[in-house]
């Protein structure tokens, strides 16, 4: 335990939570902390906070948070073994052998397993390619496509003869058990028993997750045998949904230029990456999703969407930008010459005139707008039906400025006056905030009296000025506390903390038993100080004296002294005000 603890810290000694966590969020200094949009949760301002002096980040909307190690987890979706492993090999930290424990042995396990059977099943594809007989067909589709050699290996493209059983034949005498194949999508089992290849007759697309392990697979066929294109089933560590083809090699680009290219095939970010173009990625065979933008921009401003010019490629950009709307992103949409796409396009021409196309694109925004007024085939059916489904998506817009623009671009290519359509806007506006308010009558209740609370401001006070602790135990403060994880925190200081010499933030953290409590204590560290030094006394001073009141008041009561209870009350009302007023004045310090 001793040693796993020691590398614990080594490595938090070694890492810059900063530098860490600033390669998949893109991080601003505000004070003391830098703040970026979250990556676990839709936000379109930034709640995200990391603090350097904590070593932790906190999500103040969705409360995620924990130290580097919890940040690790969350992204990656690993364990904490795993964790520990990961971020030892980064950061060239030795670590014992046997540091795991059992907690989520089963899980890592699991993952480990899949990962090294898709590892085997990688390299069989890979070496069948390059076989003089069976691996020509695999060649000479990569041949057609011009995608050389140094491709091939660096993404370690592969083969899949069109035989019933080779990868198990294989796996079989590799493995010895072919369980792990069957959980990993590799294989099917037959009815009348045994298994056979889900690949078979396909050229083979690895695809790997942002650590470069292989997590799946997919494969196209040679022919027009449907489908075309073949993934690997939804498992513990592929999720179509999440996984964007060749962002493991195009991050640091991305985050250089502060834009991403998506385009549509795994050709077409191969032929990209051939013509040195490093910053593209591709959708797997799926629709756009949140969590892909989500995802993205932690490394890129903005995204330029290049999708086929035909009706499923430009649908496909249409049903785009609401997604990017509201995850917060600026997004462009790349029209190519008809018949082409990015494959095509950069063999036949070049990189440069794909740049200079890239340059030419346009606002998703201005590109959803155009095609809807063209699908209105000027007819005023068309015309009010394309206004009733462009309000909603203009209503989505964070900025006043952006929605009233647009809203004037539109009413003058409608021909209809720009307060006609404002007033269409307030209505849908009217309406969808009178739908919220009916779901959401109780939460509203609960907030009606906007106030800084004592919980508030014993934690500020803890956790910034921690010599204070002793007083604050002493005082039995728990007599002013409403929140039951503030209780929690202070009941675990008074259990643990009394008579100490040293306060340790991250000890305390640690003997928490709820994660309300963790997240409310999280919330307080990367919270600014509301409080000067010499004011600190002062705020003690006014708890302490409130306190006495609240007992002489307990105590008037319960004797019955009514004028004595009444007058006890009203000067509780008045000493209430002062430090409510000064709490908000230090809001913004």
């Amino acid at each position: 335990m001793d040693s796993y603890q020691s590398v614990k810290e080594e490595i938090k000694r070694a890492v810059d939570i900063v530098e860490l966590i600033g390669q998949f969020v893109q991080l601003k200094k505000t004070g003391q902390n830098y703040a970026g949009l979250c990556p676990f949760h839709s936000e379109k301002d930034p709640s995200f906070t990391v603090s350097p002096a904590r070593q932790m980040f906190h999500c103040f909307g969705c409360k995620k948070g924990g130290d580097l190690f919890a940040f690790w987890m969350a992204y990656h979706q690993i364990s904490f073994p795993q964790a520990m492993r990961d971020l030892a090999e980064k950061y060239h930290v030795s670590l014992p052998e046997a540091h795991s424990g059992s907690s989520g042995r089963r899980e890592r396990d699991q993952k480990e397993d899949l990962l090294r059977v898709n590892g085997m099943a990688a390299q069989f594809f890979h070496h069948l390619l390059t076989q003089p007989d069976k691996g020509k067909a695999g060649r000479e589709y990569f041949e057609r496509r011009s995608i050389p050699s140094e491709i091939i290996s660096a993404f370690k493209l592969g083969y899949a003869a069109d035989e019933w059983d080779g990868l198990t034949r294989f796996l079989k005498d590799k493995t010895g058990d072919l369980k792990t194949a069957l959980e990993a999508g590799l294989i099917l089992p037959k009815k009348t028993g045994g298994y056979y290849d889900r690949f078979r007759g396909r050229v083979i697309f690895p695809i790997f997750d942002l650590r470069k392990q292989i997590v799946g697979f997919g494969g196209r066929v040679l022919d027009h045998s449907l489908p075309k294109y073949l993934n690997t089933p939804e498992t513990p560590i592929f999720q179509k949904g999440e996984l964007l083809y060749g962002l493991h090699m195009a991050y640091e680009a991305i985050r250089k230029t502060g834009y991403v290219v998506i385009v549509e095939g795994y050709t077409d970010v191969l032929a990209l990456v051939k013509h040195g173009f490093q910053g593209a990625v591709a959708t797997l065979g799926t629709a756009l999703t949140r969590d892909h933008i989500r995802r993205l921009k932690g490394y890129a401003q903005e995204a330029v969407l290049v999708f086929d010019p035909d009706a499923a490629g430009m649908a496909a950009a249409m049903r785009s930008l609401p997604l990017f709307l509201n995850e917060g992103m600026s997004s462009k949409v790349l029209i190519l010459p008809k018949g082409d796409d990015p494959d095509t396009f950069v063999n036949t021409n070049s990189i440069k005139a794909f740049q200079e196309l890239l340059e030419g694109s346009i606002p998703t925004f201005d590109f959803f707008l155009d095609r809807k007024l063209a699908e209105s085939r000027s007819t005023i059916e068309g015309r009010s039906n394309a206004v009733k489904e462009v309000i909603p998506v203009l209503l989505d817009l964070n900025s006043e400025v952006q929605r009233s623009l647009y809203a004037r671009r539109l009413s003058e290519k409608l021909g209809v006056p720009e307060s006609s359509f404002l007033k269409e806007m307030e209505k849908e506006k009217m309406q969808k905030s009178m739908k919220a308010e009916g779901s959401q009558v109780q939460d509203r209740s609960s907030y009606q009296e906007v106030k800084v609370s004592d919980d508030v401001f014993f934690l500020n006070v803890l956790v910034h000025h921690p010599g204070s602790i002793e007083r604050l135990v002493r005082l039995n403060l728990k007599s002013l506390l409403s929140d039951p994880p503030t209780i929690e925190i202070f009941e675990t200081i008074a259990r643990n903390y009394r008579g100490q010499d040293s306060f340790s933030l991250e000890q305390m953290m640690n003997n928490l038993s709820g994660e309300p409590a963790k997240e409310v204590f999280r919330e307080a560290m990367v919270s600014p100080s509301r409080f000067q030094d010499e004011e600190v006394h002062l705020i003690l001073s006014d708890f302490e004296e409130r306190i006495k009141i609240k007992t002489t008041a307990a105590r008037a009561k319960a004797s019955g002294d009514i004028e004595s209870y009444n007058k006890v009350l009203k000067l509780k009302r008045e000493r209430d005000v002062l430090p409510r007023m000064k709490g908000n004045s230090q809001e913004g310090r």
